[in-house]
């Protein structure tokens, strides 16, 4: 079989490949076939299905107890965003936080540029490469402008920084910021072409791959995120539309690693945490764990708590790696998340006995036989924030909770972290500019694109 070569140099994405000579080999094989672009796409465990950790490491779902804990971590990374200091990466460079997300846009480029060379007439499996290949552009962008530009809000998405929108896979051209409605019509334009290529269904032993559920699956997380509700109502019963599935929790062994497998039942599109970072995305050892208060927000017969949690010897409690077959954090599309959005959209909208069903739909599965009671609201407010609770329990460890932050402050939340490590004390403002991560200083160096304020 022929091996697929592509000139693939990360750190030269946007500037420093004019600075080299790159000739080309008499070995490279231009990927053609239907085969070939999904040897590339398929790519999943290594680059393709993998999220930054930033957004998990910032959040407020751990804590780490004292000043010689924290400073006992072995990156320094780990120890600076979990105090959001204004130098995160402390003079590192090739941060995979920016470069995963913008190699896995070099690869969907590559296979865009290369179906684009084929013509309009395209078969019905290229046609799905194609918006698989779209559908991991804009997975990736909105990944990026989640850790690297401020919440949306409609009346500042025109001067508010957005990111590079890299269109090609030319490693020699440089792309400057966009701004934010800029790159949001970027993502949503990828989105809504993928939604008309995809195949509809679910592979289920392959949910790697992206189908018409996950992309109206991500249209629906993405226009939550805009606080766009009417939207992401809409989206959100496409995908349930599609593929509503939930499982009881009941019947489900409980291990004492993980539970589930990447192609469990309710995954519409696998994504994991990269775990580079695995002392705090795991929270692994006795002296530091998952927040106490968040660990109190499960009752006693919800399955989630010893499905998702151990608990160690000092009582503390450690997040399990949740997958059977795979070691880091699940962070993709799955019907839970749906159903909790589109419940949210419809409380928001006053209709509380219908957001009610489809909350007590999901939460019903979660809980012991015999057990669940039917939540109920005195209002649509009531409803809402009983929604939101839901979705911090059941979401916990997906880096959904940092976006949740950033646009729940923009709705006047007034939430506000802190951290307490010895006599130190940190604060997270709502709305701060910290909830925006800084570009890493080579890609600046590189590029000369605008570095976000701390």
């Amino acid at each position: 079989m022929k091996k697929i070569i592509l000139i693939f140099l990360i750190v030269t994405l946007f500037g420093c490949a004019k600075k080299l000579d790159l000739k080309p080999e008499s070995t490279l094989v231009i990927p053609t076939t239907v085969k070939d672009f999904q040897n590339l796409l398929d790519n999943a465990d290594e680059l393709i299905n993998v999220t930054p950790a930033l957004a998990q490491l910032s959040s407020d779902e751990y804590y780490i107890p004292d000043f010689s804990t924290w400073q006992s971590l072995s990156s320094e990374i780990q120890r600076t965003t979990y105090v959001w200091a204004k130098d995160i990466f402390a003079g590192q460079v090739r941060s995979r936080s920016w470069l995963v997300p913008y190699s896995q846009v070099f690869y969907a480029n590559s296979v865009l540029d290369a179906i684009g060379k084929q013509g309009n007439e395209l078969s019905t499996e290229m046609k799905n490469i194609k918006g698989w290949a779209l559908f991991v552009r804009a997975h990736a962008f909105f990944t990026l402008v989640c850790n690297y530009s401020p919440a949306y809000h409609v009346s500042t998405a025109t001067t508010d920084l957005g990111i590079p929108l890299k269109l090609s896979a030319n490693i020699t051209e440089i792309v400057q910021r966009s701004n934010l409605q800029q790159t949001y019509d970027q993502i949503i334009t990828d989105l809504l072409e993928a939604t008309e290529l995809l195949k509809t269904e679910i592979t289920a032993d392959k949910k790697n791959r992206p189908s018409k559920v996950a992309a109206y699956a991500l249209l629906a997380r993405i226009f939550l995120n805009m606080r766009d509700y009417e939207k992401a109502d809409l989206y959100s019963s496409n995908a349930l539309n599609l593929y509503s599935t939930l499982t009881d929790y009941n019947t489900l062994e409980i291990l004492d690693y993980g539970t589930f497998t990447k192609n469990a039942e309710e995954t519409i599109y696998f994504t994991h945490c990269s775990g580079e970072y695995a002392e705090t995305i795991f929270t692994q050892g006795d002296y530091y764990g998952v927040d106490s208060s968040l660990i109190r927000l499960y009752d006693p017969s919800d399955l989630r708590l010893p499905i998702y949690f151990s608990k160690t010897e000092l009582g503390n409690y450690n997040v399990k790696g949740i997958n059977t077959d795979f070691a880091y954090p699940f962070t993709g599309l799955a019907t839970d998340e749906i159903y909790l959005i589109k419940a949210e959209c419809l409380a928001r909208k006053g209709l509380t006995s219908q957001a009610l069903s489809y909350l007590n739909s999901l939460v019903r599965n979660r809980m012991k036989a015999g057990t669940f009671t039917p939540i109920s609201a005195a209002d649509s407010q009531d409803a809402l924030d009983k929604i939101l609770l839901e979705r911090r329990k059941e979401l916990i460890w997906r880096g959904l909770r940092w976006l949740d932050l950033k646009r729940l402050n923009k709705e006047g939340s007034n939430i506000t972290l802190h951290r307490n490590l010895g006599d130190q004390k940190f604060t997270l403002e709502p709305n701060s500019p910290r909830y925006v991560f800084p570009i890493p200083d080579d890609e600046i160096g590189l590029s000369g694109i605008q570095q976000n304020i701390r």
